[in-house]
């Protein structure tokens, strides 16, 4: 389980580091019109989705109805309502009373639920690469960290 909470550490501490990096100016902005929403809009899908798995944990059942609509935030509301959500998903991994959820009519493991979380995100990361490199964002640090840095190299 060690293993498990560091690995969602490591992705919480991305997403937030993404959206430190994105300059007010640009949060709002979509860098693939019409193909893609805005840089805001990524963050708002993360959030609702977390909000989503968190309230179908404690239900006991995770389901299409246990999500809300994505809602578009300031950059700061975001960062508070990230970190927020990722102590609380910290607190589900950590209940040795929850083991297992429904999801989606299917009995199957914490574990597995927050990693598909985990994926979720890391299709986010994609998507932000894209729009960074498009805006000439810097990318974060963490994720240079994650990944190598030669995978990310200007030439």
């Amino acid at each position: 389980m060690n293993d498990f909470l560091s690995n969602w550490k490591q992705v919480n501490e991305l997403t937030l580091d993404f959206l430190k990096k994105i300059p007010e100016k640009e949060f709002s902005k979509k860098p693939f019109d019409p193909r893609f929403k805005s840089l805001a809009w990524e963050f708002a899908c993360i959030l609702s989705t977390r909000a989503g798995y968190i309230k179908g944990f404690a239900l006991g059942s995770l389901d299409g109805s246990c999500f809300s609509a994505d809602t578009e935030l300031s950059k700061k509301e975001f960062l508070k309502k990230l970190e927020e959500t990722s102590k609380k998903i910290l607190d589900v991994l950590n209940n040795q009373s929850v083991d297992e959820i429904i999801y989606f009519g299917e009995k199957t493991s914490k574990e597995n639920v927050i990693s598909w979380l985990m994926q979720h995100e890391q299709f986010h990361f994609g998507k932000l690469l894209l729009y960074f490199s498009k805006a000439e964002i810097e990318l974060p640090s963490s994720l240079l960290k994650m990944w190598g840095e030669n995978s990310f190299r200007k030439k």
